[in-house]
């Protein structure tokens, strides 16, 4: 029997107000105030927040259904209802996040937070400075001066459970789904080599060295999206700007040494990036870390005519049945993508040298700029 929360997922009816959209877009909403603040299952009363919110940020002031909420005008106002309302910057909002979870384990886990209860991280902050965050029940890991951070810390030394159908380590899958696929254990699926690189390679290749790489897009250590990425001493310690991993024997076979600019590309599109040749790489893989966005640094494609992409160019987003499970403990889904999330980390790429970078600093004339990426596509 299909039961919202229980046997499927939740649903929730969410009233849109269409001729009021903007408005609601740049202030606070009410249900902050009314159902407050939460995630993994806990939620906790906001109002004090939201009070600080309207202070911090000002309220609107025009008639209508807006009126008197907190405004989010500028993209600072943003974030400082970011840093207000998240335990990891907010002390007294982790208190209050670590009470909700003891309701549920029966054990008090505020010390965790209470000695930084008082602490704010506001925007100025963070721009003067990287800041250490605050311990929350969002994560499993302890923000400590002592402990370095870890998965799985707060489940051991508070005794919580993981958030799983049994609340422990779980390693077998029991649902008819899982069964039907084959995966009720952790099992290796290879890489399926589609061959949809063959077009590329005969159309586009031009006879020059090239390689075919299986592409992989693991979550880069030092930042996140343009978070960190591209401050100017991080641009300095990570070749400063794009960059993708391969083997020595692979960047030999194509003429790479480390630091070559490179062309990476297949059917769905391309990146242009400079090659970090390590020998902790493994033959036949490329890897580029996730969310190198492209705000710095970035030349031209030869192959699409505009400037090179990002880790998701070469990508698709393809679902996976058993990520469709709901309602079943830990194997339920928010909706991300086309329903759950998409499983674009694993595709075929052809990669070769780029023997000269166009930095696309010429004036901006839009006939000719339109006639490159045309030419680019035929």
């Amino acid at each position: 029997e299909p039961i919202p929360g229980k046997t499927m997922p939740s649903v929730v009816v969410v009233e849109r107000d269409y001729p009021n959209l903007y408005k609601r877009y740049t202030s606070v909403g009410p249900l902050l105030d009314k159902l407050g603040n939460g995630g993994k299952g806990i939620s906790w009363n906001t109002e004090h927040e939201v009070e600080l919110l309207g202070k911090l940020n000002g309220r609107v002031h025009e008639p209508g259904a807006t009126e008197g909420r907190p405004r989010i005008y500028t993209d600072v106002d943003a974030t400082e209802v970011i840093l207000s309302l998240a335990p990891e910057t907010n002390g007294e909002v982790a208190v209050k996040a670590w009470e909700a979870l003891s309701k549920f384990t029966g054990r008090d886990h505020t010390h965790l937070a209470l000695p930084k209860e008082d602490e704010k991280i506001r925007y100025r902050d963070i721009v003067a400075q990287p800041r250490k965050i605050i311990s929350s029940p969002t994560w499993s890991g302890l923000e400590s001066e002592h402990v370095c951070y870890n998965a799985g810390y707060t489940n051991v030394h508070e005794l919580i459970p993981w958030r799983t159908l049994t609340g422990r380590q779980q390693l077998y899958q029991d649902h008819l789904w899982m069964r039907a696929f084959g995966e009720g254990f952790c099992v290796y699926r290879p890489p399926i080599d589609t061959k949809t690189v063959n077009p590329a390679i005969r159309e586009k290749a031009d006879g020059q060295p090239h390689l075919v790489l299986n592409f992989i897009t693991p979550h880069q250590k030092w930042g996140i999206h343009s978070t960190y990425t591209d401050n100017l001493l991080m641009l300095t310690l990570n070749r400063g700007g794009p960059v993708v991993w391969i083997s020595e024997p692979d960047a030999a076979k194509a003429g790479i040494v480390d630091n070559d600019w490179v062309e990476v590309y297949n059917a769905n599109g391309a990146i242009v990036a400079r090659a970090v040749v390590s020998q902790r790489m493994k033959d036949g893989t490329i890897f580029m870390y996730h969310a190198q966005e492209k705000i710095v640094n970035t030349p031209g494609s030869p192959l699409t005519g505009q400037r090179g992409g990002i880790h998701n160019s070469v990508t698709r987003i393809i679902t996976k049945p058993t990520h469709m499970i709901g309602g079943y403990a830990h194997q339920s889904y928010g909706f991300n993508y086309y329903g759950t999330v998409g499983a674009n980390r694993d595709e075929f790429v052809v990669v070769r040298k780029l023997d000269h970078v166009d930095w696309m600093e010429g004036p901006l004339e839009e006939g000719n700029r339109n006639s490159a990426v045309k030419e680019a596509a035929e």
